[in-house]
C-alpha cells in the first residue's frame, strides 16, 4: 500500500472527524480514512491486506476539525504587508484582501505601487476592487490597466490606477510595474492572482492615509467529472475533488483514487433547488470561501465539508463523499449476520444534547463579514429538554447564504437528537458496506425492526473464536432518519420524531481520571487565573461527571458542575493557593462512582510580558509603518509606543506616549515621521508592561522631501510666559512640572518626618494639569497647514531609594531601587484646538486634541500641554516647548491667455501665503515687443505688452506662479 494512500493511511495527518463522541459533528461534517487494525496487518500478511484494500478500509478516528473564529473571517477582507503570509487558495466566489507582496514610493514619495496578492492560483474572474469600504472598480480584465471610478468620496479616478493579473501558469510581468518601480521582468508571479495598484499622493484623497486593497474574486477553476471539462464553479463537491488532487496545496491524490461516480452523485445534490421563504429557489449547497494552506488538512478539509454537511472517507483505494441529503436504505441486519453481542450506547446525553443552533456564516449584503443567521430551535425539543432552552454556536465559513446557513443548522439540530450509536461485530456478509450507507437493524431485544441507522465506522477485524482463525467486519452504527434532511421553503420546524431505546442498566460505575491544571485567561480585558479540571474514563455507561473544588484553608467545596463534557474550570482563582480537586462519574440511570482527588497550587501570574522583538520600521511617505513581533504571553493586552525627540538624550524615561494602546493582535502601527527613538513595550491584563523597550531610531529627510516651508515657529521655553493650571515652573531649571498639594513644612510631624526629597510634596503631586501657551498662531485667512509639535520631557522622581516610596516592597518598577527605563507613569502631550474665523473677533474653537504631526484647515490655532502621573511621588518636567507651521509648495498656471491692448489683470484662484514667484510664456510676440508686470501680490499681478514705440499691444500667453500655500475660500 505505497504511494499518496499509504502515506495518508500510515501518517494519519489528514484523517478527521468521524470519533465516537465526535462522529457527525452535526452540520460539520465528517472525515474519515482507512488503515487496518495492528492484529490484521501481523497476521494475514500482505496478500490479504492488498486484496482488502480492493473491498474497504476501517476508519481512524481523530480529533474534529477547527473552525475559523469570527476574528479570523472578519479579518480576511484585510491585506497585510507579511513576508510569511500563507498561501491562500479561493473557491467560489469570495471577497477578500491579501498579501501585500511589493510595496515601494517613487517619484520623491509622490506615487505609492502596492502589489497585492490575493490568490495562489489562476482565478476566473475579478468582479470588485475596494479601497477600505468604497468600491472603486467593477469586472476588470486580466493584464489590463484601468482607472478608478469617478465620483466616489473620496475620489479615486485621478489618483489610482490598477492593473489585475489573474494568475496564468504563463504569467507576464507587468510592464507598467516594472517600468516605474525596483521589480524587473523576472517578478512575473506565475500561477498567482493579483492587482498592481498605483497611487499618487494627494493630501485630501489620502488623508486617512493608505486605503485597504480587497478584491471580490470568482475563485478557481475546477474539474468537473460530468462533463470533463474544468470551469469555475462553487459546487462543493467539485472544489472538494480539487483539493484532494491538487499537487500544490491539496493532497496530490490521483485520478485513480478518486470515486468520481459518488463525486458526480454529490455534485448533482448539491445543484438541487431548494424553495426560499422569500420567494425563489438556491441550490442546495454551494461553496464560497478561502482555503488557507497554513491550516492542517484535516481542519481544511472538515471546513470545506460545512458547506455541504458531507462526509470524505477513504475505502477500497479512492477517496468518496457523500453530501447532506437521505439515502433510502436497501437491506436490513439480523441476529444472524452477527459473530457476538452487540454494544448500544449514547454518546450524546440529556445534559448535553441542545435544542438551538445560532451562529455565523459569510454575508455578501453585510460587506462579507461574518453574520449572525436568525436562529434554528426546536419548541418540541425545548419541552422535552424540560423548558430549558440549551445553544449550541455553529460556524460556516465557506457558506455567503442566510437560508442555507439555516438549512445546515437544521440538520444538525435533528441529527443531534439522533443519539443511539450501535457497534455491530459482525460475519464478513457485512464486508460490502461502506462508511455513509444506510441499513436497517431489527433486533427484538431492543424493539427494532427494520430502525433505519448509518455506517459511521468500518474496521476489518480477526475472529479466533473458531479453530485456526477466521475474519469479520466491525460495524460502527448511529441511528438516523430521512426528516434530518426535509427542508421546504417554511423556517418553522417540522414535525420529528427520534426513537431513543432503553438502554440495559450499571449499577457499577468506576471512578474517572482526574488531571488538574491552570492558566491565564483574559476576562472583560482583566488577566484572571483559570483551575482547570480534565475529566475521563469511568463506566462505559457514564453520562455526566460531577467535579468540586476546594481551597485550603476553607471547608466547604465549590461545585463546577455537572455535564457531559471532560473539562470544568473555577475562574478566578488565587494565585499561590491549593487548590483540592475532586471528580466523580454519573451513569444514565443516576449510578455515582467514588470521588477521584488531586491537588494542585495555582500558578502565579504577576511576571511581567515578553520583551517585544523584532521592531522594524518603513518611511511611507510622511509616514513611519513600525511592525514588530508577536508577544506570545497569554495575558498579553495591548501594546504602547512611545516617542523621544532626537537631541541626543532620548531615553524611554524621557520619551512622550505616541500611540497610548495598540490592541492585540495587531503587531504594527503607522505613526507621523519624525526624526528621533521610537519605542514599544508589551501590556498585559493587568497593566504590567515588558521590563525592557525596544526601540529603533528614524533619520530622514522627509521635511526635505515634501518642500515644505516654515510660516511660523512657537517657543514657549525657557521663559514659559503662558498660564498655568495645575502646573508650576521650576525657575532655576527652566522647566514645568505638576503642582504638589502639600508644601514639606505642611506635613505633620517633625522636619524629617516626610518621606522622598525635600520638595516632593509627600506623596501629592497633581494627577493633571495643563501649560497654556503664551502665544498663538494668526494666519491672517483660512489655510491647510501642517502642524508640528516637538516637546522634551524627563520624568522627575521625588523619591530616589525603594525604602522611600510608598506600598508594598515589590510594588516599584524596575530594579531594587527602581530602573528609570521600567517606568511608564508619567507623560505630556502637546495638544491644539483651532477655528475657521478671525481669532481676533468672536471665533468658534474645536475641541482640544492631542497631535504629533498635523494637517489643519485653520485661520486660528491655539496650543497647550497637558501633563500627567499616575504616581503621586513623579512628575513629567517639560523643558522644551515647540510648534511649528509648515505649509507646502505650491503651483499655479493658465494658458493661452489673451491679454487685450491694455493692462491685463490676472487673480488667483486661491491666493498664496506670501507673493509667489511669476513666469511668463507669451506666444506671438513680434521684433521689438516687451511685457511689463505691476501690482505682484500674493492674490495675482497686472501684465501689459507693449509694441517697440510703447504702445499697449494684444498678445497671448502662458503663466506660472510658484509659492506655497493656499488661502481657503
Amino acid at each position: 500500500m505505497g504511494g499518496k494512500v499509504g502515506k495518508i493511511i500510515k501518517s494519519a495527518v489528514i484523517v478527521a472527524a468521524v470519533a465516537t463522541g465526535v462522529a457527525f459533528i452535526p452540520g460539520f461534517g465528517a472525515i474519515a480514512t482507512g488503515a487496518f487494525t495492528g492484529s490484521a496487518l501481523s497476521y494475514f500478511g500482505s496478500q490479504l491486506l492488498m486484496s482488502a484494500v480492493l473491498g474497504a478500509v476501517s476508519m481512524a478516528l481523530t480529533k474534529k476539525p477547527e473552525m475559523p473564529s469570527a476574528a479570523d473571517l472578519q479579518g480576511r477582507t484585510i491585506s497585510q504587508r507579511n513576508p510569511l503570509a500563507s498561501r491562500k487558495v479561493v473557491y467560489g466566489t469570495v471577497k477578500l484582501g491579501g498579501a501585500i507582496t511589493l510595496m515601494e514610493a517613487t517619484n520623491n514619495n509622490k506615487d505609492m505601487h502596492i502589489v497585492t496578492s490575493f490568490a495562489w492560483h489562476e482565478i476566473n474572474a475579478l468582479k470588485k476592487v475596494y479601497f477600505g469600504d468604497v468600491l472603486v472598480k467593477e469586472n476588470l480584465s486580466d493584464a489590463v490597466q484601468v482607472a478608478a471610478n469617478s465620483g466616489t468620496s473620496p475620489d479615486y479616478s485621478s489618483k489610482a490606477v490598477m492593473t489585475a493579473h489573474f494568475g496564468g501558469a504563463d504569467q507576464a510581468s507587468d510592464s507598467n510595474l516594472v517600468a516605474n518601480t525596483s521589480a524587473d521582468s523576472n517578478f512575473r508571479q506565475r500561477g498567482v492572482a493579483y492587482i498592481y495598484t498605483k497611487l499618487t499622493y494627494d493630501q485630501d484623497v489620502f488623508a486617512n492615509g493608505i486605503p485597504n486593497v480587497s478584491v471580490e474574486v470568482e475563485g478557481k477553476k475546477v474539474y468537473d467529472p460530468r462533463t470533463s471539462t474544468t470551469a469555475f464553479s462553487s459546487n462543493p463537491a467539485l472544489c472538494l475533488r480539487d483539493y484532494l488532487t491538487n499537487s500544490t496545496y491539496g493532497l496530490g491524490a490521483s485520478s485513480a483514487e478518486i470515486d468520481d461516480a459518488m463525486f458526480i452523485t454529490a455534485a448533482n445534490v448539491c445543484d438541487e433547488l431548494v424553495a426560499l421563504a422569500a420567494g425563489g429557489t438556491e441550490k442546495r449547497y454551494t461553496m464560497n470561501g478561502v482555503v488557507d494552506t497554513a491550516n492542517a488538512p484535516n481542519d481544511i478539509l472538515g471546513q470545506m465539508i460545512s458547506a455541504c454537511a458531507g462526509m470524505l472517507y477513504y475505502a477500497n483505494g479512492q477517496w468518496k463523499l457523500r453530501v447532506g441529503k437521505y439515502i433510502t436504505p436497501t437491506d436490513t441486519l439480523t441476529l444472524d449476520d452477527l459473530r457476538g453481542p452487540i454494544k448500544v450506547d449514547t454518546r450524546v446525553s440529556g445534559q448535553s444534547q441542545f435544542n438551538a443552533i445560532k451562529g455565523i456564516f459569510v454575508s455578501p449584503e453585510n460587506n462579507w463579514q461574518p453574520t449572525d443567521f436568525p436562529e434554528v430551535l426546536s419548541s418540541t425539543f425545548e419541552a422535552e429538554d424540560g423548558g430549558e432552552r440549551k445553544y449550541i454556536d455553529f460556524t460556516l465559513p465557506f457558506t455567503t447564504s442566510s437560508a442555507m446557513a439555516q438549512r445546515l443548522a437544521k440538520q444538525s439540530l435533528y441529527r443531534n437528537r439522533e443519539q443511539i450509536m450501535v457497534t455491530l461485530p459482525c460475519k464478513l456478509t457485512a464486508f460490502k458496506y461502506e462508511i455513509g450507507d444506510t441499513v436497517m437493524l431489527t433486533h427484538e431485544r431492543f424493539g427494532w425492526t427494520n430502525k433505519v441507522f448509518e455506517v459511521i465506522s468500518w474496521n476489518l477485524a480477526p475472529d479466533f473464536s473458531v479453530e485456526g482463525g477466521t475474519l469479520g467486519v466491525d460495524l460502527m452504527l448511529k441511528e438516523t432518519s430521512s426528516a434530518i434532511y426535509d427542508w421546504d421553503e417554511n423556517t418553522d420546524e417540522k414535525e420529528f420524531t427520534y426513537n431513543n431505546t432503553s438502554l440495559p442498566s450499571a449499577f457499577d460505575n468506576p471512578a474517572p481520571g482526574l488531571t488538574v491544571s491552570d492558566e491565564l485567561r483574559a476576562l472583560n480585558e482583566e488577566a484572571i487565573s483559570a483551575l482547570i479540571a480534565d475529566v475521563s474514563g469511568g463506566g462505559g455507561f457514564t453520562e455526566r461527571y460531577e467535579v468540586q473544588a476546594l481551597k485550603a484553608g476553607l471547608t466547604n467545596y465549590v461545585n463546577l458542575g455537572q455535564a457531559a463534557g471532560n473539562r470544568f474550570e473555577l475562574l478566578n482563582v488565587e494565585d499561590g493557593a491549593t487548590y483540592t480537586v475532586r471528580a466523580r462519574s454519573i451513569n444514565s440511570i443516576g449510578v455515582r462512582s467514588a470521588w477521584t482527588s488531586v491537588a494542585h497550587q495555582v500558578v502565579g501570574k504577576t511576571a511581567p510580558p515578553s520583551d517585544v522583538t523584532g521592531l522594524t520600521g518603513n518611511l511611507i511617505g510622511n509616514q513611519y509603518l513600525l511592525t514588530w513581533n508577536a508577544v506570545p504571553d497569554l495575558d498579553l493586552s495591548h501594546y504602547r509606543v512611545r516617542f523621544a525627540a532626537a537631541d541626543g538624550t532620548s531615553t524611554y524615561q524621557n520619551s512622550i506616549s505616541l500611540v497610548p494602546k495598540v490592541s492585540r493582535p495587531a503587531t504594527s502601527v503607522l505613526v507621523p515621521a519624525r526624526n528621533g527613538t521610537y519605542f514599544v513595550k508589551a501590556v498585559d491584563k493587568l497593566g504590567i508592561p515588558s521590563q525592557n523597550a525596544t526601540s529603533i531610531v528614524l533619520d530622514s529627510n522627509i521635511s526635505d522631501i515634501e518642500a515644505l516651508n516654515v510660516v511660523e515657529t512657537i517657543n514657549e521655553h525657557p521663559n514659559f510666559n503662558g498660564t498655568f493650571d495645575d502646573v508650576v515652573e521650576i525657575d532655576e531649571d527652566d522647566r514645568l512640572v505638576l503642582n504638589t498639594s502639600l508644601s514639606f513644612d505642611a506635613v505633620l510631624g517633625n522636619f524629617d518626618d516626610a518621606a522622598g526629597l525635600f520638595d516632593g510634596g509627600s506623596g501629592n503631586i497633581d494627577a493633571e494639569g495643563f501649560y497654556y501657551f503664551a502665544n498663538s498662531i494668526d494666519l491672517g485667512a483660512v489655510y491647510t497647514s501642517r502642524v508640528t509639535a516637538t516637546i522634551k520631557n524627563i520624568r522627575l522622581d521625588y523619591v530616589a531609594l525603594f525604602d522611600s516610596a510608598s506600598g508594598l516592597f515589590d510594588d516599584r518598577s524596575g530594579d531594587f531601587d527602581g530602573d528609570p527605563n521600567a517606568f511608564d507613569d508619567v507623560d505630556a502631550e502637546l495638544q491644539m484646538r483651532f477655528t475657521e474665523t478671525d481669532p481676533t473677533g468672536s471665533p468658534t474653537w474645536s475641541a482640544w486634541q492631542t497631535f504629533q504631526v498635523s494637517d489643519v484647515r485653520a485661520w486660528g490655532i491655539q496650543f497647550r500641554v497637558r501633563m500627567t502621573t499616575t504616581d503621586d511621588q513623579a512628575s513629567p518636567a517639560v523643558s522644551y516647548l515647540s510648534v511649528a507651521v509648515d505649509m507646502p509648495d505650491r503651483t499655479a498656471s493658465a494658458n493661452d491667455i489673451v491679454s487685450g491692448a491694455g493692462a491685463k489683470v490676472v487673480s488667483f484662484s486661491n491666493p498664496f501665503k506670501a507673493t509667489p514667484s511669476i513666469g511668463i510664456g507669451a506666444q506671438d510676440m513680434q521684433t521689438g515687443d516687451y511685457y511689463e508686470i505691476s501690482s505682484k501680490s500674493r492674490s495675482g499681478f497686472t501684465i501689459t505688452f507693449k509694441d517697440s514705440g510703447g504702445s499697449a499691444v494684444s498678445r497671448t500667453f502662458d503663466w506660472v506662479a510658484k509659492g506655497y500655500g493656499k488661502e481657503v475660500i
